[in-house]
């Protein structure tokens, strides 16, 4: 899910937490498109203990709550080179936002496309609705009215704008309970479902200068903890009562922008490890080329070694075959990208 670097590293206001947060992020979604890490896999799962010991295991890994902590680092990162400018070109701003993000979606359609899938590009039923592009989607239409939002988030102010925008998302879940699933709902209602929590990353935007420093560890912790408990109660009340994801995903936006407050608090004493931030920076196309590169490993038909070498093998071809994406075609159109200013100081 794109467009969340923060800002170069060379700038003052960049924050390596998030950057690691990305890659995490990405790496839980294509992990629960193929399966989760086989740490029970010999489990005796005829009798009762082993099989709740593997079923609780495979619930504590939903890809959908990831993507909704996605939506905060996004609004976070496309409002925080904004907070403190009174103007902005908006031609710029589009042509900025739209190199950034469509030539890699461009290329990811043309994987696509050569590995046979339907090429139908609006509706409920396109490629983009229909597969991890989902987010995309919803995100295209939070980045056109951007320029309108910044307007209205200097006349009005955080309140009056979030304020509505929850409540129309309690309505529109109350009006669509029947629906299953983010693709039942189809793009536009699903991005006004979620459009609060990507206000909230706007929000923390504003916030994160005067952050106070979080130094417990044991805190931090706490949080990972109580972010993973929000994604596995997520994950246990759709598959297993009547309350969809869809009626959930909002309130888990608010404890995933806490979640991500408390990482880049954190991080002002405690680097994330290094290799995640440099991952963080091809996470997008980790998102983008998951699933293709699932598709490809299927199609060679490769022996089976074992549940934890498969899983190592599957997840390095498919962190491999993303890097390859992003050198080739994300890179590139992400250095393009930066050459254009969009905003000044007043």
């Amino acid at each position: 899910m794109e467009d969340m670097h923060s800002e170069p590293k060379s700038g003052a206001r960049y924050y390596p937490s998030v950057d690691a947060l990305r890659f995490l992020l990405a790496f839980w979604v294509a992990a629960s498109h193929f399966e989760v890490f086989p740490l029970l896999a010999g489990v005796d799962t005829t009798k009762k203990f082993g099989w709740l010991l593997s079923h609780g295991w495979s619930t504590l890994f939903f890809g959908v709550p990831a993507v909704i902590v996605f939506f905060v680092i996004s609004g976070f990162c496309i409002h925080l080179p904004f907070c403190h400018f009174e103007t902005m070109s908006i031609s710029k701003y589009y042509a900025r936002r739209y190199t950034r993000i469509l030539v890699p979606v461009a290329g990811a359609l043309l994987v696509y496309w050569l590995m046979g899938q339907n090429m139908q590009f609006w509706g409920q039923h396109s490629i983009l609705w229909e597969s991890v592009l989902w987010s995309l989607l919803c995100e295209e239409i939070y980045y056109l009215i951007y320029p309108f939002l910044l307007y209205l988030r200097k006349k009005l102010g955080w309140v009056l704008i979030i304020t509505p925008a929850m409540l129309l998302s309690v309505l529109l879940n109350l009006t669509h309970r029947n629906a299953q699933s983010f693709h039942d709902l189809g793009p536009l209602i699903t991005a006004m479902v979620l459009y609060p929590v990507w206000l909230l990353g706007c929000v923390l935007a504003e916030e994160v200068e005067r952050l106070p420093t979080l130094h417990s560890r044991r805190r931090i912790i706490g949080w990972r903890l109580l972010a993973w408990f929000g994604c596995w109660a997520v994950c246990l009340l759709h598959f297993h009562t009547i309350v969809r994801y869809m009626q959930t995903c909002m309130l888990f936006g608010v404890l995933a922008y806490f979640w991500v407050k408390n990482e880049i608090a954190y991080g002002k004493v405690a680097s994330p490890p290094a290799w995640m931030v440099w991952a963080g920076a091809w996470s997008y196309s980790l998102y983008l080329m998951h699933g293709p590169a699932l598709e490809t490993l299927r199609c060679l038909h490769l022996p089976s070694f074992g549940p934890l070498v498969n899983w190592l093998v599957t997840m390095g071809f498919v962190c491999l075959y993303s890097y390859i994406f992003y050198l080739l075609i994300e890179r590139p159109s992400h250095q393009f990208a930066k050459r254009i200013r969009v905003s000044r100081s007043a």
